[in-house]
């Protein structure tokens, strides 16, 4: 491929310019300030775009600032045009009849790595075998007294990447990011000495932990199911005590009282010999009586429970179940009334228009014959048979019209109902709330039953109550069997007149010993409760301690499954970058020990020309730095220590090398602005001879103002181009003058 020409408008000192080149060697040539490095630079200004807006502008002009590179190959030709000032860049490739068989127009920015990717990109790479500005000049464009590789350390790696086929990956970045993603997730890998542990390693000590605080968190539960159980069994032993306490203080106050009445009385030595006469041991009918009490309230009690409502009703519980059960009636009501509105507003439909149709056709068919049959009254017929025709659709668009009313009425009924309906729901969800409050379920199935339940709940309420005062001490004592009674009336002996009658001894009277004996017992057992109850309050908050320290399992294991596939996925993924690093590791090492050598000989192909036999080898450290056999001395030294001609004489070599290798089969041009100008006179010939034999398969375009190479240009027919021949307003009297002044060089 070959730049066939280039085409520039306000750029630089050239308003409207097209330079044209050929193949083999061409020469443009020119003093001085007279243009040459800003054509030079118009080529990767084109390709890739330029930072500074204002660097090519035409002074003083304010239109745009345009350049277009034409390119020729084999198989047709590319044209890339951009606009300097906002990036518009046209691509057009054609075949050899001229026919367009690839386009791209875009804005391509200049920013690094724009032109490396995108379509615009992949087009530059498929023709040009390069994309990138810095391998451009570090490859292909020699910049103006100098033919080392501008930024050549930082372009060490890129091209070490070109070079063995990565045209977009750096391979020795990609092996340090592989080494570092390892020390990520571990520190047993080979290649980095970790001292923090890795994300595995991490992950790993996470499930260990889980395991761990799994396995205690079980034996924690079965702990508390045990302090539970505990629990639970000390709250039923201290329910049952706390009632026998309470009968027993009941019980043993009644008896003190009954005693404090005895000796209140006045009582004659008879009475007195019986109080002090030995009592007889307490019998069971009370104990029994007693008994019964218990389970009946017990009973009582469950039936209570079942009826869905608190012991203890609130105020206004009743008003809300009663309002609750209104609220409920009136918006089944409400729903019924509404959808039998919507059953009769479907059945108002509007009348069927096919009768009044019916008619109002068979009214002129009819009108139609007649006037056939009397013309001279056509007129007449024909007027009563449009009225004829016309009174059914009045009929029908009366009809229409109640219909329509009915259907409105019906629709603002409709729309009344639904506005009480959801004022009746809005009554009843605050219903609801206040049942909530009251920590009573709202369902309707809930509300109905405790409305139900409500008058048994009364009764049962007030048939407990009733056994609580059976119960209490007035009724105790009051309860002596009449029999008893009657009997020790009979056995006493008759008292004198003026005493009262006493009261017969009840027969589950305690004596006096073993009512303080019963009282150390109750004491006893009222010391037992309190210290069951202050257990109970320790185990109570042991529990609540562990029940706030417990573990949820179900979390634990579900954050270890995560885990364990967090695991295993980095082990594979470490075995994964282990063998990878492994293998481009290997590939490097093939890469450096035969792909470099084989760049090495290509580049000493060269190298003995430009340093005419002086140097005929080379070599690159592990850095791709060059170097050179010492003189006189063992083994391989830097490129700074050898002389500025050698220098440059290597870095040609190397350039020439790598451009080949870069293009991949594309032959691709070389842009020399004045590079050899360091050179001396027998060097430079020596070195534009290699260039001549380089220019037999690729395009150079060189551009000096050496009149030695200007010479040399006339004798071995280089295509010559002066920078006062561009075509742009080119007329007869200048080509005349161009022809001179490629006559020149034979002077």
């Amino acid at each position: 491929m070959i730049l066939k020409s280039i085409e520039l408008r306000n750029f630089g000192k050239f308003a409207e310019k097209t330079f044209e080149f050929r193949r083999g060697m061409n020469l443009v040539y020119g003093v001085n300030e007279a243009g040459k490095t800003t054509l030079m630079e118009a080529i990767p200004a084109v390709l890739f775009g330029v930072r500074d807006k204002e660097r090519f502008r035409s002074w003083g002009s304010d239109e745009g600032c345009a350049a277009a590179l034409v390119f020729a190959g084999r198989r047709g030709q590319v044209r890339i045009a951009r606009d300097l000032i906002d990036d518009r860049v046209e691509l057009i490739e054609t075949d050899g009849e001229g026919r367009e068989v690839q386009r791209f127009s875009g804005s391509v920015p200049p920013e690094e790595g724009a032109a490396g990717f995108g379509e615009y990109g992949e087009q530059l790479l498929r023709l040009l075998g390069i994309n990138e500005e810095p391998v451009f000049r570090s490859s292909l464009f020699f910049g103006q007294g100098r033919l080392d590789a501008p930024g050549a350390p930082a372009m060490a790696g890129r091209i070490r990447s070109l070079l063995s086929g990565f045209g977009q990956v750096d391979y020795d970045r990609v092996l340090a990011g592989m080494h570092g993603e390892l020390a990520a997730i571990t520190r047993d890998q080979p290649y980095l000495t970790a001292t923090e542990p890795g994300e595995l390693e991490r992950v790993t000590e996470g499930v260990a932990d889980l395991e761990s605080r799994w396995r205690e968190g079980r034996e924690s539960r079965e702990q508390l199911s045990a302090l539970r159980d505990e629990i639970v069994e000390l709250e039923n032993s201290i329910a049952f005590d706390r009632g026998e306490y309470a009968k027993g203080e009941r019980y043993l106050a009644w008896v003190r009282r009954h005693y404090q009445e005895e000796q209140a009385a006045p009582v004659s030595g008879t009475v007195a010999a019986v109080m002090t006469a030995p009592e007889p041991a307490p019998t069971s009918p009370t104990a029994t009586f007693v008994g019964d009490l218990a389970e009946e309230r017990n009973r009582l009690e469950r039936e209570l429970a079942k009826t869905g409502l608190p012991r203890d009703i609130p105020e206004d519980l009743v008003k809300i179940l009663v309002d609750a059960d209104e609220e409920r009636k009136a918006l089944v009501s409400l729903q019924g009334e509404a959808a039998a509105l919507r059953r009769e507003l479907q059945a108002q439909g509007i009348p069927p228009w096919k009768g009044p149709a019916a008619l109002s056709l068979l009214t002129l068919s009819a009108g139609a014959g007649f006037s056939w049959v009397f013309p001279l009254s056509t007129p007449w017929l024909w007027g009563g048979a449009g009225l004829g025709a016309l009174a059914p659709w009045v009929l029908f668009l009366l009809r229409a019209g109640k219909a329509r009313e009915e259907q409105a009425r019906i629709q603002e009924l409709i729309q009344a109902v639904e506005g009480r309906r959801e004022e009746a729901q809005a009554r009843l969800v605050a219903l609801d709330g206040r049942f909530e409050r009251l920590g009573l379920s709202p369902s309707a199935v809930e509300v109905v039953r405790m409305r139900k339940n409500l008058p048994r709940h009364q009764d049962l309420l007030a048939r407990i109550r009733e056994l609580d005062g059976l119960d209490s001490d007035e009724e105790r004592a009051g309860r002596e069997p009449e029999a008893v009674a009657e009997s020790e009336a009979v056995a006493e002996p008759e008292l004198p007149a003026e005493e009262p009658p006493r009261k017969a001894r009840p027969e589950a009277l305690l004596s006096l010993a073993e009512l303080a004996a019963a009282e150390e017992k109750l004491r006893e057992m009222g010391e037992s409760l309190r210290e069951r109850e202050a257990r109970l309050l320790e185990l109570s908050r042991e529990e609540a301690a562990r029940r706030g320290a417990l573990t949820d399992s179900g979390a634990i294991e579900r954050e270890g499954e995560e885990l364990k596939t967090r695991q295993h996925a980095l082990s594979r993924r470490r075995e994964i970058l282990l063998l990878a690093a492994e293998l481009l590791g290997g590939a490097v090492e093939e890469f450096r020990s035969t792909y470099l050598e084989r760049f090495a000989t290509d580049i000493n192909n060269c190298l003995m020309t430009t340093t005419r036999g002086g140097y005929g080898r080379i070599a690159f450290d592990e850095n791709f730095s060059l170097l050179l056999p010492a003189k006189g001395e063992a083994g391989w030294r830097p490129l700074e220590h050898f002389s500025r001609g050698t220098v440059d004489a290597v870095y040609l070599a190397v350039r020439l090398a790598l451009s080949r290798h870069l293009a991949r089969g594309h032959r691709l041009p070389l842009f020399l602005d004045d590079p050899l100008v360091n050179f001396d006179g027998e060097r430079l010939l020596e070195t534009v001879g290699m260039l001549e034999n380089i220019a037999r398969e690729h395009q150079l375009i060189f551009l000096s103002h050496n009149e030695q190479l200007l010479k040399r240009a006339g004798q071995k027919r280089w295509h010559l181009l002066s920078l006062d021949q561009a075509r742009g307003g080119r007329n007869r009297a200048s080509e005349e003058r161009n022809d001179d002044v490629e006559q020149l060089h034979l002077l």
